[in-house]
């Protein structure tokens, strides 16, 4: 069955985790069981290899077979999209050209790296990776884990001459996403990695949103998605409110927000959930304690996801 990226490409599309054996390998039959349980909790589409997702980390034999288990699983019934994170334009090229084989049906590239890289060095990036793969590609901004963030500017040229064909947005930056999705080219589309900013953008015209949060509580950027976009703003503030108070599993209890306590509480709370076997991180993350378990699902259980 083949997608159409124009009208199908919508929604919540979770940054799903990577399962992973306590020899952190992927943990195959768990990550099969990931895929099914998001598409019974109703989300548009699947991103594979994010951060959420350890893509970073992933050695090529486990993002392989991780993709190969998502295709099956998903059977063309909603997109799939495989996130493609190095340094480099040519690692990128390697990696796209896997993920087209195998049938993704978009990548999500994130800009060069470790290598200090201008706009127009971002330019060059984005265009030779088209030039080389024939797939579609969004633009991955995350300035907090590059280091570097891809201005309005240079999305809006690579949206108007089909180098892009659009953004994921997870800068934080609501001014700057909110002029893209005012000032976008027709078919751009774009997506908001922000959980905090749900209700306001797709009530602003965006197409949907990418939360890693959707790890822990899929169902409510579901129905807040499908409340904004019916435009029962009094259901989508409520579905919101509770995001905002999910939210809370991924502050340490010191106030800090941290990648690896953020991951950890995205695979203990499908754990709980019964999704997946073990909340085995990659090194160096710290382990899952105690502590962190218990305060995950006393937030899960308050906002009804367990």
């Amino acid at each position: 069955m083949a997608i159409n990226l124009s009208e199908q490409l919508k929604g919540v599309l979770p940054p799903v985790v990577t399962p992973l054996t306590p020899d952190r390998r992927l943990d195959a039959a768990s990550a099969e069981s990931v895929y099914r349980f998001m598409l019974k909790q109703g989300v548009h589409g699947l991103f594979l290899f994010g951060t959420s997702g350890e893509g970073p980390l992933l050695g090529e034999t486990d993002r392989e077979q991780a993709t190969e288990i998502a295709v099956k699983v998903i059977d063309g019934s909603v997109p799939l999209l495989a996130g493609v994170i190095a340094p480099g334009t040519e690692q990128i090229i390697d990696q796209a050209k896997v993920a087209k084989s195998q049938g993704a049906d978009a990548i999500v590239v994130c800009p060069p790296f470790y290598y200090p890289a201008s706009q127009a060095d971002m330019l060059v990036h984005y265009r030779t990776i088209r030039e080389s793969v024939d797939i579609p590609i969004f633009a991955y901004d995350i300035p907090v884990m590059t280091k570097v963030k891809i201005e309005l500017e240079t999305l809006m040229t690579l949206g108007k001459e089909g180098t892009i064909i659009g953004v994921k947005d997870s800068s934080g930056d609501a001014v700057s996403f909110h002029r893209l999705v005012a000032s976008k080219p027709p078919g751009m589309k774009l997506f908001t990695g922000a959980e905090m900013l749900v209700h306001a953008v797709v009530l602003a015209g965006a197409d949907g949103t990418v939360p890693g949060l959707a790890n822990v509580g899929p169902e409510l950027f579901v129905q807040l998605y499908e409340a904004a976009a019916a435009e029962n703003h009094q259901e989508a503030v409520r579905q919101q409110e509770a995001i905002v108070r999910l939210f809370e599993v991924f502050v340490c209890p010191d106030g800090t927000i941290k990648v690896g306590y953020v991951i950890g509480a995205m695979k203990t709370a499908l754990r709980l959930r019964g999704v997946i076997e073990h909340d085995t991180l990659f090194h160096p993350f710290p382990v899952c304690t105690p502590e962190l378990i218990e305060r995950t699902k006393g937030i899960m259980e308050e906002v009804g996801c367990l």
